[in-house]
């Protein structure tokens, strides 16, 4: 990279984000992220909200009683289904439509309004109304070209934008794995101060806050379904999967509870900003 790339925060983002895309000769048979799962929830007790959520304050802040809220990167609606009994209408845009058909079971029978979009933002931005606020979660490290991106974000609301995203990458703490069974050291960034600065260089002007995840977030019903998931992290075959347990439990993954390594007491941020 050249020493203006070096300069530039959003340059520095891109080829930080890029730089985790997983080595072409890895992939394999068996490997390879499974599908996110598409959780359909029955009553706002199940909703999953994790404890001093300081990205849901700010969006409730900002929601009006029967307001419209638009969630990017919706998946099954983790971001936005906590305000369905504030909102009367929820937008949820995402690529896979299995995500989409859970967000508008869940809406059924939560009683709110639910349309979906599918398609990648910000493509489909234009085929999307304002809203009063727009809250986007855990998508930012996907998020190569975040100039147009959050650009797009700005554009759709009405009174705020919410993003929240891990203090580090999501995937950091897989980092000794990688060398273990690869060999290769992975990125040890980005991180939310990086997207902080890129976001102001793209002409936003955040303000963050720092919390503590104190949620049920990335618990496994036993070690080895957390170990097969974690195998297919590392594109490794399902034969491996005995030898990812041993290695999660050398990191400290309690077999008895097995959690997603990185995810207990992890640090999440809050970033919002009004249009």
């Amino acid at each position: 990279m050249d020493a203006t790339a070096l300069s530039d925060p959003l340059a520095r983002w891109r080829a930080a984000v890029e730089a985790w895309r997983p080595p072409g000769h890895l992939r394999s048979p068996g490997g390879g992220p499974v599908p996110r799962p598409a959780t359909v929830v029955r009553g706002m007790d199940e909703v999953d909200l994790p404890p001093g959520s300081r990205s849901h304050e700010r969006a409730v802040q900002a929601l009006p009683e029967g307001g419209t809220v638009l969630d990017v990167g919706c998946g099954a609606g983790g971001a936005s289904l906590p305000l369905a009994g504030r909102a009367g209408l929820i937008v949820g845009v995402d690529p896979e439509e299995h995500l989409l058909e859970a967000l508008r079971a869940s809406g059924r029978h939560l009683g709110v309004r639910v349309e979906t979009v599918r398609g990648r933002w910000p493509d489909v931005a234009a085929e999307v109304a304002p809203a009063d606020v727009v809250v986007c979660h855990h998508v930012l490290y996907g998020v190569a070209d975040l100039g147009p991106f959050a650009a797009a974000l700005t554009a759709r609301a009405r009174r705020r934008v919410v993003v929240e995203i891990p203090a580090r990458h999501p995937l950091h703490a897989l980092n000794p794995l990688w060398e273990r069974f690869h060999g290769l050291v992975r990125p040890d960034g980005p991180t939310a101060d990086d997207a902080l600065a890129a976001l102001r260089a793209a002409g936003v002007d955040p303000r963050i806050e720092r919390w503590t995840d104190r949620g049920g977030w990335g618990r496994y019903p036993d070690l080895s379904a957390l170990a097969d998931r974690v195998r297919r992290r590392l594109f490794l075959p399902p034969e491996r999967t005995a030898q990812v347990a041993d290695a999660l439990r050398e990191l400290g993954v309690d077999p008895a509870r097995p959690r997603f390594p990185g995810t207990e007491g992890r640090t999440l941020c809050t970033l919002w900003w009004e249009p």
